[in-house]
């Protein structure tokens, strides 16, 4: 049988890198923080059996990996909190709850649980956390600051609370105040398989069968 020319090699090579990218394309993560507290911040109780967050708004469509709540001294959460987003209409999206201690990530002073990638298309949102009965020192307290930053693609819209468990219609008309809740999110939004990828895809492996075909001629030559 005849060896394999190395043209013949390097086509192989070219044709099987090709297969692989269009059968499995590459994708990037890289997860950032929905907001932050200013420098100028403070802390403040928050009263029995209350549900308190923001509304949100969202540019392009996000991918939220981690929700999270305040850790006042980064020592741990005295009690476990739910942390929902919701629709601007109440519809729940996504729960998960942070648990007492210092079991979730710390990042940034918040204390994070992931959670099965969740996509939000754009529009408006509502994120809060359930803050149940306790009096001090065994409450968590939330910040109350003058100004936030937030990530590229969303913004903040004002302050939402409720008493109970539930979603926090209530806005209290004010672009500062209450922040306790909060989430991590990657841009890298997984959309359908492009066109452009499945001719790629199908011509990598037109091209790895025609070689087949040319090596069994080869070898039936030797």
């Amino acid at each position: 049988m005849k060896a394999l020319p190395s043209t013949a090699k390097s086509l192989v090579g070219t044709l099987f890198t090709l297969a692989l990218l269009a059968w499995s394309p590459l994708q990037t993560r890289a997860d950032m923080i929905g907001f932050g507290a200013s420098s100028s911040s403070s802390l403040v109780g928050i009263g029995d059996n209350v549900t308190l967050g923001y509304a949100f708004t969202v540019s392009t469509p996000v991918s939220v990996t981690m929700l999270g709540l305040f850790d006042s001294d980064n020592n741990g959460l005295l009690s476990s909190h739910a942390v929902t987003i919701w629709t601007s209409t109440g519809t729940q999206l996504v729960q998960a709850t942070i648990p007492a201690g210092t079991g979730a990530t710390l990042t940034n002073g918040f204390r994070y649980v992931s959670i099965a990638p969740f996509t939000l298309a754009a529009g408006t949102y509502t994120i809060a956390g359930f803050y149940a009965a306790g009096l001090p020192p065994s409450f968590d307290p939330a910040l109350v600051f003058a100004s936030i930053t937030s990530a590229s693609g969303i913004s903040y819209v004002d302050i939402r609370s409720a008493n109970g468990f539930v979603f926090p219609s209530g806005s209290l008309g004010q672009s500062n105040g209450y922040f306790g809740p909060n989430f991590q999110f990657t841009t890298a939004v997984p959309t359908p398989d492009s066109g452009s990828t499945i001719s790629l895809l199908g011509f990598a492996l037109l091209g790895l069968a025609a070689l087949r075909r040319k090596l069994s001629c080869l070898g039936g030559k030797s």
